[in-house]
């Protein structure tokens, strides 16, 4: 979706968009976007399968397990590597599509962070490559940037800490990051490196091609993210989707706004991929909404709840960000995910967050230190807890101070963040890549990134120095006292 609207940004901006995806979803994707372009390939159903199983996963809103996301993210990265392959032609379903591509004189690559076949795609065909990170980057991309990672106020986004952590939390931090460091870099070196080798040069590995991305463009934004350090190739873009106009509600779904009355509306959303939830779980957050004043705009597709209160409307889809921006909507709850918690900075909206995987624990930990919203645990919430927790962001004023304060603060910027992601693709453009701003960093080897082989240099100067001072001085005292003692032996 974001990859869509800023390849939408760049075609009324008078560019030419191609989106390269494969055969069996472009129909769809060329009914949606009708002002792209299309290059196909044929992935043997491997795209299809990753979806059916991101769509299986995350169907059931409960978190995951380190050990469950340890294993579905191998499983994903092993098909991702397939659907590379069908894409660069290895495959053998359509081997010319480079070839096209390379006909065809493209000026720029934008790929997703986490597919890094984009990174091969700009290798092979001699452009630049913009790399857009949904959180900043994972820590395997701070190293190929050359960001120095100060884990001590850098926590981990998978962590849920902030930037003033105890101590036992930076020990886990630490760990949580250094795993995460050399897991990832094992991982994508082992999936895609025999690509790279393949397709651009054998010298090349994936973390080089990575660390030549010009330009990364990050959804993070100074007012909800922790301050860190940066490089010049970094552009914050947070809140992209959140600046779209607002349109008009159905009419049917205006008169449920207006009913509520000065007690107003919670709009609650727990994500495009999550359906459903246990029915254990559907219950309480049926009872505990139908105890409300406020009336409850829920977006749920599975089946209805047994103790649904009369208060409350369920919809399979909701227009989230139209809602937001209505004046009668008091709370979001949500589970934390970047677009709605950017779409609720942008519109001024106060949170009850319940983060269940990926980012969403360090999203929902800025949420609180910001003072937007509270943080529960989906797991081991009951309804006493759940209820407190609504009433204490609806009653208490200074969460809607706060959220409105912090919403000027996010809007109040010289362009919008899609204008300036915007800006910086087209500057990307016109000077055919950004290698000034790329650090010398990724280009050392790791003793000199150190300084050890200066630490070993200058070690060994003040090894020389002070043994030559201890020689000296053992030799002097040695002729002194051999003096002293001739001179006692004569007398």
């Amino acid at each position: 979706m974001v990859a869509a609207s800023i390849g939408q940004a760049l075609v009324d901006k008078g560019h030419t968009v191609s989106v390269i995806v494969e055969e069996d979803i472009v129909e769809k994707r060329r009914a949606e976007r009708p002002d792209f372009t299309f290059e196909t390939f044929q992935d043997d159903g491997f795209g299809s399968r990753l979806r059916q199983f991101q769509d299986d996963v995350f169907r059931m809103a409960e978190p995951l397990f380190n050990y469950d996301e340890l294993r579905q993210s191998r499983k994903v990265s092993d098909w991702a590597r397939k659907h590379c392959e069908y894409l660069l032609g290895q495959g053998g379903q359509d081997s010319d599509l480079l070839a096209r591509l390379k006909t065809a004189q493209y000026n720029v690559v934008i790929s997703d962070y986490y597919l890094r076949c984009g990174s091969i795609v700009a290798a092979y065909l001699e452009i630049p490559h913009i790399a857009n990170s949904p959180d900043g980057g994972r820590f395997f991309d701070e190293i190929v940037t050359g960001v120095p990672l100060p884990l001590a106020y850098v926590p981990s986004v998978e962590s849920g800490f902030t930037d003033q952590m105890t101590f036992l939390q930076r020990v886990e931090n630490a760990c949580r990051s250094s795993v995460s460091i050399m897991r990832r870099s094992w991982l994508f070196s082992n999936v895609y490196n025999d690509l790279v080798h393949k397709y651009v040069s054998e010298k090349d590995t994936i973390h080089s091609l990575t660390s030549r991305t010009d330009l990364w463009l990050y959804q993070t934004d100074t007012v909800l993210g922790f301050p860190r350090p940066s490089m010049p190739n970094m552009v914050q873009v947070g809140g992209l989707m959140a600046g779209r106009p607002v349109g008009p509600l159905s009419e049917d779904m205006e008169d449920f706004m207006q009913s509520s009355g000065y007690d107003g509306v919670i709009v609650v959303s727990f994500g495009s991929m999550v359906h459903t939830m246990s029915t254990e779980r559907k219950e309480m957050f049926a009872a505990v909404f139908a105890r409300l004043r406020q009336k409850v705009v829920w977006r749920y597709a599975g089946e209805k709840p047994a103790g649904l209160g009369n208060n409350t409307k369920l919809m399979s889809w909701l227009p989230q960000n139209d809602l937001l921006a209505h004046s009668k909507t008091r709370a979001f709850v949500n589970h934390a995910g970047l677009n709605g918690v950017y779409e609720a900075l942008y519109h001024g909206v106060p949170m009850v967050c319940f983060p269940l995987f990926g980012d969403n624990p360090g999203n929902a930990a800025r949420v609180v230190a910001r003072g937007l919203g509270v943080s529960l645990d989906f797991r081991t919430v009951t309804s006493d807890q759940l209820y407190q927790a609504l009433l204490h962001v609806l009653t208490n004023n200074s969460y809607r101070e706060t959220a409105a304060r912090l919403s000027r603060l996010h809007r109040d910027q010289p362009q919008s963040p899609m204008e300036r992601a915007v800006w910086w693709i087209e500057h990307v453009i016109k000077h055919g890549g950004l290698p000034h701003l790329r650090a010398r960093t990724v280009e050392l080897p790791w003793y000199q990134y150190y300084q050890l082989d200066v630490a070993a240099f200058l070690l060994g100067i003040c090894s020389a120095v002070l043994g030559t001072l201890w020689y000296s001085c053992s030799f002097v005292c040695r002729k002194v006292c051999c003096k002293r003692g001739g001179k006692l032996k004569s007398q």
